[in-house]
């Protein structure tokens, strides 16, 4: 074996450890996600002398995830040409979605199911540890925490903002209820099932961000109703009966309709100088659908909101809130790359349900549960424009589907896998 040979395995197993820190540290640090996510770009160019590292990179670009990622991409970058917006603004931008190029690299990395199995645990474990936080937070203060609120009906996010914390909490708990079906040891399961109803129960009483409770509520009956579409009509029937009690219980909660007489009331003062957080998503949501009709099919170019909202936010207080991005990724992108680029957007997701419907219920229910969560945190959150959330949103698409396409092409059976 030649040390060329080594070397460039060497640097692929590196760029395939980095991508496992990555999974555990975006949860909590964006900055240490991007150190380990540098580290494994540059290890990953290291090994592309070696045969094994251009073969799952060759393999990597079947994955149907990879065609309308790089293309979305291109056509972000070629939607610069007609922007208002200057050379600094439009290069935050593309950086901003730069990661949808990665995609192909972060496919080649998950072709082994022990990498695969080793994300998800390490995306896991940085959940788990923020959920326990969350619930000590409730009796404790943490110095270090995002939040120094004690007791029930207060805001405990633990690190970034609630928004991210309720989305990723939401896969979180769609896993544990995952991985407690399949469990045959009845302990096991119950402990499963007990961590997905504290997960649950921090995204619906210990945060203040609706956006979780979107998610949570999306993901949780997508789930429960795929999983047991794909049983039997009586285990459907049964399932429906609990995810109603579920949500009427949910409903029912002081905390949460309080939080839905608040919604109404911020929708019903939308645009009247006021900056609240409905009222503002419905002056945005205004704003957009009056300019797309000027630009319906190339959109305005990348960057280009920020120079629009100005124009039509002249309140500076107002400005601050609604003017970086539009709060909708899907608004988002059809504002500045028209029908055109939310077209893209749509078949990126589109691939990821038309992979799933084609395997048995379990991992079906649970790739299609991410699925909801991506389109909750898009409808509510400019969710692949900001950082946290396009990490997980970016990373957690490639490893699912990843893990779909190996099982379905039998690429790597060599060790299960927790998700798909």
């Amino acid at each position: 074996m030649s040390l060329a040979h080594t070397l460039n395995t060497g640097a692929f197993k590196g760029a395939q450890a980095g991508l496992v820190l990555v999974f555990f540290a975006f949860p909590m640090s964006v900055a240490l996600a991007n150190v380990a996510l540098l580290l494994t770009l540059l290890l990953w160019a290291l090994s592309l002398g070696g045969a094994a590292s251009r073969a799952a990179l060759r393999e990597a670009f079947r994955n149907p995830l990879v065609g309308p990622a790089l293309a979305l991409f291109a056509w972000i970058v070629i939607a610069v040409a007609w922007s208002p917006a200057d050379r600094e603004g439009v290069t935050g931008f593309v950086q901003k979605y730069l990661k949808f190029a990665m995609i192909p690299v972060f496919i080649a990395l998950l072709q082994d199911a022990r990498v695969r199995r080793r994300c998800w645990q390490a995306f896991a474990v940085a959940l788990l540890f923020t959920l326990a936080v969350t619930w000590l937070n409730v009796w404790f203060d943490f110095s270090w925490t995002r939040t120094h609120n004690q007791g029930f009906g207060q805001d405990h996010t633990v690190f970034k903002d609630y928004i991210s914390q309720g989305l990723m909490m939401s896969v979180f708990a769609v896993g544990c209820a995952f991985l407690a079906l399949e469990q045959r040891d009845s302990r096991r399961a119950a402990a499963l099932w007990l961590l997905w109803a504290l997960a649950s129960a921090s995204v619906l009483i210990l945060s203040l961000g609706r956006t979780g409770y979107l998610a949570w509520a999306a993901s949780t009956a997508v789930f429960g109703l795929t999983w047991a579409l794909g049983r039997s009509r009586r285990t459907a029937l049964v399932t429906l009966v609990v995810l109603g009690g579920l949500f009427a219980a949910a409903v029912s909660s002081p905390l949460l309709q309080q939080r839905g007489e608040v919604a109404l009331e911020e929708a019903s003062t939308a645009g009247q100088g006021a900056v609240t957080s409905i009222g503002a998503r419905v002056a945005m949501a205004r704003f957009v659908l009056q300019a797309v009709p000027h630009a319906p099919l190339l959109g305005h170019g990348t960057a280009s909101y920020p120079v629009g909202a100005k124009q039509h936010f002249t309140a500076p207080g107002y400005c601050e809130v609604v003017c970086p991005h539009p709060h909708n990724q899907f608004l988002f992108f059809l504002y500045e790359q028209g029908a055109i680029g939310l077209l893209l957007f749509l078949a990126f997701i589109a691939v990821i349900v038309r992979e799933a419907w084609r395997h048995e219920p379990r991992r079906r229910a649970l790739a299609l549960a991410f699925v909801a969560t991506l389109c909750a945190a898009c409808v509510s959150h400019s969710s692949f424009w900001l950082s946290t959330e396009n990490h997980c949103l970016i990373l957690m698409s490639a490893l699912v589907m990843a893990g779909l396409y190996a099982r379905r092409t039998s690429i790597d059976l060599r060790a299960p896998e927790p998700g798909p």
